[in-house]
Formats: structure tokens, C-alpha cells, sequence
């Protein structure tokens, strides 16, 4: 185990290198070189790329969403004419 990759689980306190503890599969850590000085740098993750989308994936995300709008708006029009029906029929038909 190389100093600059070691990890202190803060929760039961084992060494480890991986992203969660091996023993208690807690993702809260602290790198030992924070106490421990090193002269080599401790690995940098890099940043994930940005997600870069094409024209046709563009358009069919636009499509979808407006068939969602679409469909919602149907939805509420048939909720509003039920009211309005509702309304309409006697009092006493109310159920």
C-alpha cells in the first residue's frame, strides 16, 4: 500500500485504497497524508467530461418531452370537462 493512495475509514478506522472501506462499506474517508507528510502528490481524480450531445439526440429528447406536454395536457382537458359535466347534472346526482 503506497502512503499517497492510503485512506483512514473515519468509521471503524481500517486502512484502505479503494473508494469505500473493505470492511464496513462506509464511503467516508480521510488520506493519510494529511497527517503524514509525503513528498510524492496524492492522485488527483479528474473531472468527468462534459456530456456532449448530438443533433439527433437533442431531437429526440425534444420529442419526447413534448409528447410528456402533450399527454399532460390532454390529461388536464379530460379533468376539466368531467368538472364541467359534474357541474352541469343536478345537485342531488352528485355521487
Amino acid at each position: 500500500m503506497q502512503l499517497g493512495r492510503a485512506r483512514l475509514c473515519l468509521d471503524c478506522e481500517e486502512l484502505h485504497e479503494e473508494q469505500q472501506c473493505p470492511v464496513c462499506a462506509s464511503e467516508t474517508f480521510a488520506y493519510l497524508t494529511r497527517w503524514v507528510p509525503t513528498r510524492e502528490p496524492r492522485p488527483q481524480t479528474p473531472p468527468p467530461a462534459p456530456l456532449a450531445l448530438s443533433k439527433t439526440q437533442k431531437a429526440v429528447g425534444f420529442g419526447i418531452a413534448g409528447l410528456g406536454l402533450l399527454g399532460l395536457a390532454q390529461w388536464l382537458a379530460k379533468g376539466r370537462r368531467l368538472i364541467e359535466d359534474a357541474s352541469t347534472r343536478n345537485v342531488g346526482e352528485l355521487k
